[in-house]
């Protein structure tokens, strides 16, 4: 009878302790992952470019000259002087807006087309054209974003605006930048709101504890403007409640009680 009582005993106590400390399956990535595991990613051409976009293009070639004809100058007043300087576009920084039909007015050559275009794409079109044209025919040609970036916002360390570095920045790349989620972030219904070609606000689910689907959605590789929203669990919206955590706590005990009547009653049935 005692050896029975112990073993009751040792089981309530277990099971309280697996109810308070046990690790929820819903935190860490990439959770049916081994080693070597490999999955396809969604076609993606990465970013292409926008009305509204802004970009920095530099045009370099071999004559000094035409370089300052083929680069943007930037003017900047100086504090406390009234003259104006002018400096290179190769050692400052002016940009581009590609205007609502989607074109760029580039010395020398006019009217450019550039939505629809990456940026790859885009300089070595500007380059065909300038051999075209016999205006250069070594020109080397580099294209940047200026204003081109991305949002993170709900359940991160640091949520905020964060520009492009590359061109085919992933999901995790995004919330790696925002510092990740917190311990709190509902990580198998992250939301991506991204403006789609009718100019309709369109929103993707991404699950990021299904590694598989989570690299084949659409919203994996970001485009420009997207908004990544990580919302709370469950847990941090009871918090949100008036004395969450003291219903919380309740709840756990009510529960060890429920354990230990239970072992009451058959002890002394």
């Amino acid at each position: 009878m005692k050896l029975r009582i112990n073993h009751l005993i040792a089981s309530a106590c277990a099971i309280i302790l697996f109810a308070a400390c046990s690790t929820p399956k819903n935190i860490a990535y990439f959770p049916e992952t081994s080693n070597g595991s490999t999955f396809n990613m969604a076609d993606s051409r990465g970013i292409t470019l926008k009305s509204n976009d802004k970009l920095s293009i530099i045009v370099n070639t071999k004559s000094a000259e035409l370089n300052n004809a083929l680069n943007m100058p930037v003017s900047s007043q100086i504090i406390g002087y009234s003259e104006v300087q002018s400096t290179n576009q190769s050692r400052a920084t002016s940009g581009y807006t590609i205007d609502a039909n989607g074109n760029i007015d580039f010395p020398l050559i006019g009217t450019v087309k550039a939505a629809g275009f990456t940026r790859a794409e885009l300089a070595n079109s500007l380059k065909k054209t300038l051999e075209n044209r016999n205006v250069a025919k070594d020109a080397v040609v580099t294209v940047e974003f200026l204003n081109v970036g991305f949002s993170v916002l709900g359940e991160v360390t640091e949520p905020g605006f964060y520009p492009f570095e590359n061109d085919k920045t992933t999901l995790l790349q995004a919330l790696g930048k925002a510092g990740d989620m917190t311990i709190f972030g509902n990580r198998n219904n992250v939301k991506v709101v991204r403006m789609n070609e009718r100019g309709q606000q369109e929103v993707f689910v991404v699950n990021m504890l299904n590694t598989k689907a989570m690299m084949q959605s659409p919203a994996y590789i970001l485009q420009q403007n997207d908004v990544v929203y990580v919302e709370p669990n469950n847990y941090r919206k009871r918090q949100a409640t008036a004395n969450a955590s003291e219903i919380t706590k309740a709840s756990f005990w009510l529960s060890a009680m429920s354990v230990l009547t239970t072992i009451a009653v058959l002890i002394f049935k």
